[in-house]
């Protein structure tokens, strides 16, 4: 894995457990507080609005008092629920149901072990993965994900178009905006808080990463086999694993029972790779069609034909759901 992303992903996973530690830290110390001086008792649920309001004993006797909740889960209006009673005010209560003390305080720490996880598989992966290699090429067409060693020397190179990475920086704007918008929002549940920012903030950065890949991507293929570079790895297949050269036209379809018949591809529901496969149909590795310059890319399928007397032909694959 480059160096640059692998310290991205465990700083990011790292700061994001450090801020999730710091939002369930107030709520863990508010039930300690609770549990160890407050006192137990039985209200009525008599109001949900900003504040739940509840009354405690009964008339004319009863008093009212007020809760700060981040959700009403185990809360229902007119019936009873157990509480801890503030010594010092007796108007400020704490529900003391297992859902309202420790569902936030739960979920806060599955989102923290989620990031310390992260921070560990950045921190491990692609490490102690040796290239095999047999007579200078790879024996396994799978993604290396460590640095490249460059394109294949006197190859036939292609690039991606430079608008297709910026199609993508735009679509992470969407995740940006999730996050920013949970940061500074007033108010609201914090446990979704947090996992609107974490998934926005991850979206962006898959987004980012595969903007970074897009753009520094390059195809290479000589007399060896074709090689694909990148900021994220590379992958070698060498002509004698490739069983078939196909042009992919693949789309998803369902069965229409008013019409008694499978729906057919229209635009935007197909997608159309080149695709190097092996005897059992398997991709070894897949090209996008708009790679450039476009002599390149005959030049590129030319060669393939020359090395392995394969042609490329069109396949229509239907995803049935």
């Amino acid at each position: 894995m480059n160096p640059v992303i692998r310290i991205v992903v465990v700083m990011g996973a790292l700061a994001g457990a450090c801020l999730v530690a710091r939002a369930a830290w107030p709520a863990l110390q508010s039930n300690l507080t609770a549990l160890r001086s407050w006192r137990r008792t039985v209200g009525e649920v008599r109001a949900m609005s900003d504040k739940i309001e509840f009354e405690i004993g009964r008339e004319p006797d009863s008093s009212r008092a007020f809760a700060v909740v981040d959700h009403t889960w185990g809360l229902q209006l007119f019936h009873k629920a157990p509480l801890f009673l503030d010594p010092a005010d007796p108007a400020r209560v704490k529900p003391a149901g297992f859902l309202q003390m420790w569902l936030t305080p739960a979920g806060m720490s599955a989102f923290f072990v989620l990031f310390l996880a992260i921070a560990w598989v950045g921190a491990n992966y692609g490490t102690g993965q040796d290239d095999i290699l047999v007579a200078g090429a790879p024996t396994q067409a799978r993604w290396i994900f460590s640095q490249s060693p460059g394109p294949l020397p006197s190859a036939v190179t292609l690039h991606a178009p430079p608008r297709q990475w910026k199609i993508i920086l735009g679509w992470s704007l969407l995740g940006v905006a999730m996050a920013v918008f949970s940061i500074f929002a007033k108010g609201g549940n914090p446990l979704s808080r947090v996992g609107y920012i974490t998934l926005g903030t991850a979206y962006a950065l898959a987004l980012w990463a595969f903007a970074w890949h897009t753009s520094s991507l390059e195809v290479s293929a000589n007399d060896r086999g074709i090689r694909m570079t990148s900021v994220l790895g590379w992958r070698e297949v060498p002509w004698n694993r490739i069983r078939s050269v196909e042009d992919q036209d693949i789309f998803t379809t369902y069965y229409n029972g008013k019409m008694k018949m499978w729906e057919l591809p229209f635009p935007g529901n197909t997608i159309r790779v080149l695709a190097f496969t092996d005897e059992r149909g398997f991709p070894l590795m897949t090209l996008s069609p708009e790679l450039q310059p476009a002599d390149s890319l005959h030049r590129l399928f030319a060669l393939c034909t020359e090395q392995t007397g394969l042609k490329l032909h069109h396949r229509t694959i239907a995803i049935k759901y």
